[in-house]
């Protein structure tokens, strides 16, 4: 009976560290998020309330790496896989520079039109372009998969600054794998690859294949909520 005893004592110990531990790692994630959010509405001169973040939109820490991205490299053109709050963001900073122009793709119309009336909200439409890309089907040698039309891009366009947060997971396996095969030949020759989410496998996956795939770039892991990777040229 005593031996019993011991052990539910020991299993109740166990379970309390644990959930301490869980409450502990949230309250400094928590307090993480909020100390970004401030460094964000500090930095920036925003003209009317941010949207939400977190959830599906990309969280406070995430938002931080993407202002300072652009600060440090000064983008003229910024291409977004995914539109939202980080639009936003983006297009504050390059108004902060002087300089630069954002370009999102969306594939939901109906989130396309949310995008565009906070963009005009925020007194933003002669920055930042919301585009509406319906995701089609393409074919590549590792796969088929849905991603955006990039009709929509012009041929001389040349992308600086990369910023992936689409298309949605759900969509289909490594959903956001085609960026780098469809894109690369937009790049200009110092381009710099942010990826959200990168903590999820199907974005591990997705850095492994493009870092086999194109050798040029140096990996970067930023310790972020959901996990962030950046690709440099070396």
């Amino acid at each position: 009976m005593e031996d019993i005893l011991e052990q539910i004592t020991h299993l109740l110990q166990q379970q309390e560290a644990s959930v301490l531990s869980a409450q502990q790692a949230s309250g400094e994630n928590l307090y993480k998020q909020l100390e970004a959010l401030i460094s964000i509405t500090a930095t920036l001169p925003l003209r009317a309330p941010l949207p939400p973040m977190r959830g599906w939109a990309i969280s406070p820490d995430f938002g931080v790496l993407l202002i300072s991205e652009v600060f440090r490299k000064k983008p003229r053109r910024v291409l977004e896989l995914g539109s939202g709050v980080s639009t936003l963001l983006t297009a504050y900073s390059l108004e902060k520079n002087g300089l630069g122009r954002v370009v999102s793709f969306d594939h939901d119309l109906n989130y396309c039109e949310k995008s565009r009336a906070k963009i005009s909200a925020h007194q933003l439409a002669n920055i930042a372009e919301i585009v509406h890309a319906p995701l089609k089907e393409v074919q590549l040698k590792q796969g088929n998969w849905h991603w955006y039309d990039t009709a929509h891009l012009d041929c001389d366009f040349k992308i600086d600054l990369l910023v992936i947060d689409g298309p949605p997971g759900q969509i289909q396996n490594i959903s956001r794998y085609p960026a780098l095969p469809l894109l690369h030949e937009y790049f200009s020759d110092d381009i710099v690859i942010l990826l959200d989410d990168a903590g999820r496998s199907d974005e591990k996956t997705i850095v492994e294949m493009w870092t086999r795939e194109f050798p040029g770039f140096e990996q970067e892991n930023i310790r972020a909520e959901k996990g962030a990777v950046v690709l440099r040229r070396s």
